[in-house]
């Protein structure tokens, strides 16, 4: 049985309707070329979410997919037509859990974020075998394994962590959604709408996460977590814990083609293979990718006299500003030039400042 680890009712808002199907248009990182699909023959795995006449969960092994058609899906319908509604801004604690559930189930039903899981288990204990050979070491442990050098064979132990994590996701990450949904019941909830030409890209993992807080922690289940996802082309979603902001509201936002492509810029390098967009939207999207990854420090001055004149304009004249400013007045002092350590100070006081903002936060 074929079954979705991106569903369809999120892939037909970035499709064209023919009749009764819902067409994509999708970039091939790995072909590096476009093709157009329908959503019913794309991101879906054959029998992904059955579970094993051996499992402990259920007589039907169709549980989890039943749960997903009966219930979270047309949930996520309902729930995106508030998020759509540029009238609504208060929701109920109900319209609030049904949202929340809605989005973030997207995160543990797709396998690739277990692939992720997978390979960082291998890199630990890589690295650990390799400490232990240069220790002399003939056994290390690693959770509720112990692993001998010799013979040591790194492709046997991933595909035993495979069918690990594998029996897991398939018995246990609903379980694991329900325990996210709890974490992060109280996020603030922030759409962004691009009334413009732009169009937002999503991919074949469009929920992602990042932590400012704890840069290496790499775990959705902490509170400093944050959640993005594209909703359409022209709607796009932000989750955080933020105590300045009411949990009951939806904060609405307009945003520019440049930031909508900014945003795409990360929605590519997410992607773990496709990226669903038009293919003259990617064309547009290459030519302000250029800018994005320009990287010379008369680019970056440029866009921080732009970040100035806006904090001036309207008053914010925050640690940002104070920073900003600082070192741009000391690149105009210097004709036009700041050094790399300068450069490098910036870089770091910038993420030393996002920590204390997002700690002040939660």
């Amino acid at each position: 049985m074929k079954q979705h680890f991106v569903p369809k009712v999120y892939l037909k808002r970035f499709a064209v309707k023919n009749k009764n199907e819902y067409i994509v248009e999708v970039y091939d990182k790995k072909e590096e070329k476009f093709f157009k699909v329908n959503t019913e023959n794309i991101l879906s795995v054959t029998n992904l979410y059955t579970l094993d006449p051996s499992n402990n969960k259920s007589n039907n092994p169709l549980i989890v997919e039943k749960i997903y058609s009966d219930f979270i899906e047309p949930l996520y319908e309902k729930s995106i037509k508030i998020l759509l509604d540029d009238s609504r801004t208060y929701i109920s604690n109900l319209e609030r859990a049904e949202i929340l559930i809605s989005i973030l189930h997207l995160y543990h039903r797709n396998p690739n974020n277990f692939k992720k899981l997978i390979n960082a288990h291998i890199e630990i204990i890589n690295t650990m075998y390799l400490n232990s050979i240069n220790e002399n070491k003939l056994e290390f442990s690693y959770l509720d394994e112990t692993y001998k050098t010799e013979n040591f064979n790194i492709d046997e132990i991933k595909e035993k962590i495979e069918l690990k994590i594998n029996k897991i996701f398939k018995e246990n990450h609903l379980d694991l959604t329900a325990k996210f949904g709890e974490i992060h019941e109280f996020t603030a909830m922030e759409v962004f709408k691009c009334e413009t030409q732009g169009n937002f890209f999503t991919n074949d993992n469009p929920i992602h996460f990042q932590d400012f807080l704890n840069t290496e922690a790499n775990n959705p289940f902490l509170i400093s977590a944050e959640f993005t996802i594209p909703l359409t082309k022209k709607y796009f979603l932000k989750l955080s814990h933020d105590n300045t902001k009411k949990v009951n509201y939806i904060y609405r936002y307009k945003i520019s083609d440049f930031h909508v492509n900014l945003i795409n810029d990360q929605t590519c390098k997410t992607a773990s293979r496709f990226v669903i967009c038009n293919k003259n939207d990617f064309i547009v999207f290459l030519e302000d990718k250029k800018i994005i990854d320009d990287i010379s420090i008369h680019r970056k001055m440029d866009l921080l006299k732009q970040v100035i004149e806006h904090c001036e304009k309207s008053n914010l004249k925050d640690e940002y500003y104070k920073l900003i400013k600082y070192y741009y007045i000391k690149y105009l002092e210097q004709n036009n030039h700041l050094d790399k350590i300068d450069e490098y100070n910036l870089m770091m006081r910038m993420k030393e400042l996002n920590k204390q903002k997002k700690a002040s936060l939660i």
